[in-house]
Protein backbone atom coordinates (compact mmCIF):
# COMPACT_ATOMS: atom_id res chain seq x y z
CA UNK A 1 0.00 0.00 0.00
CA UNK A 2 2.51 2.39 1.15
CA UNK A 3 4.48 1.51 -2.16
CA UNK A 4 1.57 2.31 -4.09
CA UNK A 5 0.88 6.03 -2.43
CA UNK A 6 4.20 6.84 -2.73
CA UNK A 7 4.03 5.93 -7.00
CA UNK A 8 0.94 8.27 -7.22
CA UNK A 9 2.71 10.98 -4.83
CA UNK A 10 5.59 10.39 -7.30
CA UNK A 11 3.70 10.53 -10.51
CA UNK A 12 1.52 13.65 -8.93
CA UNK A 13 4.45 15.71 -8.31
CA UNK A 14 6.28 15.04 -12.38
CA UNK A 15 2.86 16.05 -13.88
CA UNK A 16 2.26 19.06 -11.51
CA UNK A 17 6.41 19.83 -12.61
CA UNK A 18 5.49 19.08 -16.13
CA UNK A 19 2.51 21.84 -15.58
CA UNK A 20 4.43 24.25 -14.39
CA UNK A 21 7.04 23.76 -17.38
CA UNK A 22 4.75 24.66 -19.51
CA UNK A 23 3.68 27.75 -18.15
CA UNK A 24 6.22 31.26 -18.74
CA UNK A 25 6.19 34.76 -18.33
CA UNK A 26 6.41 36.50 -21.90
CA UNK A 27 7.59 40.25 -21.80
CA UNK A 28 7.93 41.27 -25.56
CA UNK A 29 9.78 44.19 -26.05
CA UNK A 30 8.07 46.97 -28.33
CA UNK A 31 10.88 49.44 -27.97
CA UNK A 32 11.04 51.39 -31.67
CA UNK A 33 8.46 49.41 -33.03
CA UNK A 34 6.09 51.57 -35.34
CA UNK A 35 3.09 50.56 -33.79
CA UNK A 36 0.39 53.15 -33.59
CA UNK A 37 -1.84 55.16 -36.03
CA UNK A 38 -3.79 57.77 -36.56
CA UNK A 39 -5.91 59.19 -39.94
CA UNK A 40 -5.24 62.95 -41.10
CA UNK A 41 -5.61 64.51 -44.76
CA UNK A 42 -2.68 66.63 -43.92
CA UNK A 43 0.58 66.07 -46.39
CA UNK A 44 2.80 66.33 -44.12
CA UNK A 45 1.68 63.26 -42.36
CA UNK A 46 3.60 62.02 -45.69
CA UNK A 47 6.81 63.31 -44.18
CA UNK A 48 8.87 59.92 -43.74
CA UNK A 49 11.59 62.02 -41.01
CA UNK A 50 8.43 63.18 -39.37
CA UNK A 51 6.20 60.78 -39.07
CA UNK A 52 7.49 57.15 -40.79
CA UNK A 53 5.70 58.18 -44.13
CA UNK A 54 2.32 56.71 -45.40
CA UNK A 55 0.67 54.16 -43.90
CA UNK A 56 1.56 51.04 -47.12
CA UNK A 57 -0.74 49.56 -48.89
CA UNK A 58 -1.35 46.62 -46.21
CA UNK A 59 -1.69 48.57 -43.62
CA UNK A 60 -4.07 51.25 -42.55
CA UNK A 61 -3.62 54.69 -45.14
CA UNK A 62 -2.82 55.19 -49.28
CA UNK A 63 0.63 55.41 -50.37
CA UNK A 64 0.17 58.71 -52.04
CA UNK A 65 1.23 61.39 -50.47
CA UNK A 66 -1.27 64.22 -49.77
CA UNK A 67 -3.69 61.17 -50.07
CA UNK A 68 -7.00 61.39 -47.89
CA UNK A 69 -6.01 58.13 -46.50
CA UNK A 70 -2.59 59.06 -45.36
CA UNK A 71 -2.01 58.32 -41.63
CA UNK A 72 0.57 59.28 -38.69
CA UNK A 73 2.79 56.73 -37.68
CA UNK A 74 4.82 56.71 -34.67
CA UNK A 75 6.81 54.08 -32.95
CA UNK A 76 7.11 53.29 -29.31
CA UNK A 77 9.47 54.50 -26.78
CA UNK A 78 12.20 52.81 -25.38
CA UNK A 79 11.15 50.95 -22.47
CA UNK A 80 7.67 49.79 -23.98
CA UNK A 81 6.80 46.36 -23.67
CA UNK A 82 3.70 43.71 -22.89
CA UNK A 83 3.33 40.71 -20.66
CA UNK A 84 1.58 37.16 -21.43
CA UNK A 85 1.25 34.30 -19.47
CA UNK A 86 1.30 31.41 -21.77
CA UNK A 87 0.29 27.88 -20.16
CA UNK A 88 0.54 25.32 -22.61
CA UNK A 89 -2.02 26.30 -25.18
CA UNK A 90 -3.81 29.41 -23.22
CA UNK A 91 -2.48 32.80 -23.04
CA UNK A 92 -3.40 35.43 -20.49
CA UNK A 93 -2.92 39.09 -20.41
CA UNK A 94 -0.49 40.07 -17.25
CA UNK A 95 -0.06 43.93 -18.80
CA UNK A 96 2.75 46.41 -20.18
CA UNK A 97 2.61 49.70 -20.62
CA UNK A 98 3.33 51.62 -24.47
CA UNK A 99 4.63 54.79 -24.46
CA UNK A 100 4.46 57.26 -27.56
CA UNK A 101 7.11 60.72 -28.32
CA UNK A 102 5.07 61.63 -31.39
CA UNK A 103 5.82 64.51 -33.26
CA UNK A 104 2.49 65.96 -35.39
CA UNK A 105 3.22 68.85 -37.89
CA UNK A 106 -0.62 70.08 -39.30
CA UNK A 107 -1.73 73.03 -41.93
CA UNK A 108 0.92 72.58 -43.83
CA UNK A 109 3.88 73.47 -40.96
CA UNK A 110 1.97 76.13 -39.13
CA UNK A 111 1.13 74.36 -36.36
CA UNK A 112 3.55 71.52 -34.87
CA UNK A 113 1.74 69.16 -31.91
CA UNK A 114 4.55 67.28 -29.67
CA UNK A 115 2.61 64.52 -27.58
CA UNK A 116 3.69 62.71 -24.39
CA UNK A 117 1.28 59.85 -23.87
CA UNK A 118 1.20 56.37 -22.67
CA UNK A 119 -1.02 53.95 -23.29
CA UNK A 120 -1.19 51.11 -20.36
CA UNK A 121 -2.70 47.81 -21.07
CA UNK A 122 -3.84 45.37 -17.55
CA UNK A 123 -4.27 42.28 -16.87
CA UNK A 124 -7.14 41.44 -14.56
CA UNK A 125 -8.65 44.24 -12.46
CA UNK A 126 -10.93 44.77 -9.36
CA UNK A 127 -13.92 44.37 -12.05
CA UNK A 128 -13.17 42.83 -14.93
CA UNK A 129 -10.76 39.77 -15.91
CA UNK A 130 -7.67 39.36 -18.03
CA UNK A 131 -7.78 39.07 -22.05
CA UNK A 132 -7.49 35.73 -22.90
CA UNK A 133 -6.80 33.98 -25.78
CA UNK A 134 -4.97 30.54 -27.25
CA UNK A 135 -1.58 29.77 -28.86
CA UNK A 136 -2.38 27.70 -32.12
CA UNK A 137 1.20 26.90 -33.67
CA UNK A 138 3.11 30.69 -33.39
CA UNK A 139 0.28 32.27 -33.09
CA UNK A 140 -1.88 33.89 -30.50
CA UNK A 141 -5.77 34.56 -31.02
CA UNK A 142 -6.94 36.91 -28.91
CA UNK A 143 -10.61 35.82 -27.37
CA UNK A 144 -11.77 38.06 -25.19
CA UNK A 145 -11.03 42.43 -25.02
CA UNK A 146 -7.77 43.92 -22.70
CA UNK A 147 -8.37 46.41 -19.95
CA UNK A 148 -6.45 49.37 -20.71
CA UNK A 149 -5.87 53.41 -20.04
CA UNK A 150 -6.72 55.81 -23.18
CA UNK A 151 -3.68 57.52 -23.99
CA UNK A 152 -3.00 59.57 -20.87
CA UNK A 153 -0.16 62.31 -21.30
CA UNK A 154 -0.07 65.95 -22.93
CA UNK A 155 -0.13 67.75 -26.23
CA UNK A 156 2.01 71.15 -26.73
CA UNK A 157 1.15 73.54 -30.21
CA UNK A 158 3.73 75.64 -31.29
CA UNK A 159 3.04 77.70 -34.43
CA UNK A 160 1.25 80.84 -34.99
CA UNK A 161 -1.96 78.79 -36.09
CA UNK A 162 -2.50 77.23 -32.58
CA UNK A 163 -4.95 79.83 -32.35
CA UNK A 164 -7.13 78.21 -34.89
CA UNK A 165 -7.10 74.54 -32.79
CA UNK A 166 -8.54 76.71 -29.55
CA UNK A 167 -5.02 75.41 -27.95
CA UNK A 168 -2.76 77.67 -26.31
CA UNK A 169 0.50 77.89 -27.99
CA UNK A 170 3.81 76.44 -25.80
CA UNK A 171 1.76 75.19 -23.16
CA UNK A 172 0.73 71.40 -22.46
CA UNK A 173 -2.69 70.15 -22.25
CA UNK A 174 -3.97 67.08 -21.40
CA UNK A 175 -4.06 65.13 -24.57
CA UNK A 176 -7.34 62.51 -24.75
CA UNK A 177 -10.05 65.27 -24.08
CA UNK A 178 -8.27 67.47 -26.46
CA UNK A 179 -7.72 64.78 -29.61
CA UNK A 180 -11.83 63.83 -29.09
CA UNK A 181 -13.17 67.19 -28.92
CA UNK A 182 -10.65 68.01 -32.73
CA UNK A 183 -10.95 64.46 -33.90
CA UNK A 184 -14.86 63.98 -32.72
CA UNK A 185 -14.21 60.53 -31.79
CA UNK A 186 -14.95 57.92 -28.83
CA UNK A 187 -11.89 56.33 -27.04
CA UNK A 188 -12.80 52.48 -26.84
CA UNK A 189 -12.93 50.83 -23.20
CA UNK A 190 -11.21 47.65 -23.96
CA UNK A 191 -8.94 46.82 -26.85
CA UNK A 192 -9.45 43.89 -28.91
CA UNK A 193 -6.56 42.63 -29.73
CA UNK A 194 -7.09 40.29 -32.78
CA UNK A 195 -4.32 38.33 -33.74
CA UNK A 196 -0.58 38.84 -33.13
CA UNK A 197 1.89 36.58 -34.57
CA UNK A 198 5.24 35.43 -33.03
CA UNK A 199 8.55 34.24 -34.08
CA UNK A 200 9.55 30.33 -33.96
CA UNK A 201 10.65 30.97 -30.24
CA UNK A 202 7.67 33.03 -29.06
CA UNK A 203 10.07 35.76 -27.79
CA UNK A 204 9.11 38.31 -30.18
CA UNK A 205 5.90 39.54 -32.10
CA UNK A 206 6.66 39.91 -35.27
CA UNK A 207 3.10 40.82 -36.75
CA UNK A 208 -0.26 41.36 -35.72
CA UNK A 209 -3.79 42.88 -36.24
CA UNK A 210 -4.47 46.43 -35.13
CA UNK A 211 -6.34 47.15 -31.90
CA UNK A 212 -8.64 50.24 -32.64
CA UNK A 213 -8.42 53.27 -29.93
CA UNK A 214 -10.41 55.72 -31.09
CA UNK A 215 -13.72 55.45 -33.34
CA UNK A 216 -15.22 58.75 -35.13
CA UNK A 217 -18.99 59.51 -33.82
CA UNK A 218 -20.02 60.23 -37.41
CA UNK A 219 -22.65 57.81 -38.24
CA UNK A 220 -22.01 58.51 -42.27
CA UNK A 221 -18.44 57.23 -42.07
CA UNK A 222 -17.94 54.16 -44.16
CA UNK A 223 -15.35 53.18 -42.17
CA UNK A 224 -15.09 54.95 -38.45
CA UNK A 225 -11.82 53.20 -36.80
CA UNK A 226 -9.46 56.62 -36.16
CA UNK A 227 -6.58 55.47 -34.23
CA UNK A 228 -4.90 51.61 -32.92
CA UNK A 229 -1.83 50.08 -31.92
CA UNK A 230 -0.25 47.43 -33.41
CA UNK A 231 2.18 45.23 -31.67
CA UNK A 232 4.54 43.92 -34.40
CA UNK A 233 6.29 45.27 -37.75
CA UNK A 234 4.07 44.11 -39.77
CA UNK A 235 0.15 44.35 -40.15
CA UNK A 236 -2.40 41.52 -40.37
CA UNK A 237 -5.60 41.25 -42.32
CA UNK A 238 -7.01 44.81 -42.16
CA UNK A 239 -8.65 46.89 -44.56
CA UNK A 240 -7.07 50.22 -45.31
CA UNK A 241 -9.70 52.50 -43.67
CA UNK A 242 -11.68 55.42 -45.14
CA UNK A 243 -11.32 58.64 -44.78
CA UNK A 244 -13.16 59.43 -41.24
CA UNK A 245 -13.81 62.78 -38.73
CA UNK A 246 -10.26 63.59 -38.15
CA UNK A 247 -9.40 63.46 -41.71
CA UNK A 248 -12.43 66.44 -42.18
CA UNK A 249 -11.63 67.87 -39.00
CA UNK A 250 -8.10 68.11 -40.04
CA UNK A 251 -9.18 69.30 -44.32
CA UNK A 252 -10.92 72.25 -42.78
CA UNK A 253 -8.65 73.46 -40.67
CA UNK A 254 -6.08 73.36 -43.32
CA UNK A 255 -8.37 75.34 -45.95
CA UNK A 256 -9.27 78.59 -42.88
CA UNK A 257 -5.61 78.74 -42.98
CA UNK A 258 -5.26 79.31 -46.68
CA UNK A 259 -7.92 81.27 -46.29
CA UNK A 260 -6.06 83.80 -43.82
CA UNK A 261 -3.00 83.19 -45.85
CA UNK A 262 -4.66 85.07 -48.72
CA UNK A 263 -6.49 87.53 -46.55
Amino acid sequence: MKRILGMVVAIAGVLAFSSAATAALVTFDLSGVVGTWSRSTDANAADPLLNGGPCGATGLGSSTPGSALNCFRYAYRAGSSVTVDITGSAVTMVGGTLGIDAVTPLLFGDVVLTADISNTIFGATAYTPAATGTLVGDSILWSTAANHTSFQGTWTCVGPSCALLSLPEGFPVPFAPVYAALTNTTAVTALVLGQWDLDALHTAITGSTTAVTTWSNVAEDGNRRNSGLTFGPTLLGLPVPEPGAAALVLLGLGALALRSRKA
